[in-house]
């Protein structure tokens, strides 16, 4: 008896290991992209690295003016979801290179743009397909769209977020000109250009807001993204550089975008 059940624990052990082997090469791993590759020394900070960086094989574009990030990337571990009370660099730094996420951020170190320009570029050691990536609003932008603020909108107090016990109060941006409050129609758009050996290889667009009656395909779409979502990419083919541009319905009477152009990325999947 004993050595038959010896016997068939050794038979089950094999269909185990079979089945195991079949899955790792049916089911191959992902090759997601997570920048925990990238340490930042301190909780709720970010590091904007002279000349670039590099992550997976992906190199980064960063122009610097200053301590600040001017155009192009950084990375950064802020979570703040708080309106900030002066207008110090300081205080401007933990909205500015913080996600807006529903909770705490969860997912370490990510990557903060500000398109300016043609600078918010990455480029690939070799031509890849991108399946999509991970995009979401900075704290700064969120705060921009849900409450405006007093110079672009009707001043109404409202509740600082993420601290109920604070007093209501009219909050300020403290961008320049001021910023209205989203309602019918805005959008802040997220358009990424393909390239493969200098030839643009197709565009994709991804909106951070939609208010209602802004997509002609789905005009009862009304929100503005408050946690991490995709973005498709895999419609731009093999690439080996990929530029983004943001786009607001929130511009001053030059044309010029009021929104601050600013946004998150995490998460590259490679198909």
């Amino acid at each position: 008896m004993e050595k038959k059940l010896i016997l068939f624990l050794a038979f089950m052990a094999m269909i185990v290991t079979s089945c195991s082997d079949e899955d790792e090469l049916l089911v191959p791993h992902a090759n997601n992209v997570t920048f925990s590759e990238l340490e930042i020394n301190e909780r709720f900070s970010h590091v904007i690295p002279d000349g670039g960086f590099t992550a997976s094989g992906m190199k980064f574009n960063t122009v610097k003016s200053g301590k600040q990030l001017s155009g192009g990337f950084c990375y950064s571990n802020r979570s703040n979801r708080s309106f900030v009370w002066n207008n110090d660099e300081v205080s401007m730094d933990s909205v500015r290179y913080s996600v807006w996420s529903t909770k705490p951020n969860q997912t370490g170190t990510y990557l903060v743009c500000h398109v300016n320009g043609d600078d918010a570029f990455f480029t690939l050691e070799t031509p890849k397909v991108i399946d999509y990536v991970l995009v979401a609003n900075t704290t700064w932008n969120y705060l921009c769209m849900y409450y405006g603020d007093s110079y672009g909108t009707t001043a109404r107090p409202v509740a600082n977020p993420n601290v109920p016990s604070a007093p209501k109060g009219v909050w300020y941006t403290y961008v320049e000109g001021g910023v209205k409050e989203f309602g019918d129609e805005d959008y802040f758009t997220i358009t990424a250009v393909g390239y493969n050996n200098g030839t643009k290889t197709g565009t994709v667009s991804f909106d951070l807001a939609c208010m209602y009656g802004h997509n002609p395909q789905n005009p009862d779409w009304d929100y503005i993204v408050t946690d991490w979502r995709k973005m498709e990419l895999k419609a731009l083919g093999p690439v080996d550089k990929v530029v983004f541009y943001l786009d607001s319905s929130d511009k001053d009477q030059y044309g010029n975008m009021r929104t601050p152009s600013w946004f998150c990325l995490d998460g590259f999947q490679f198909q």
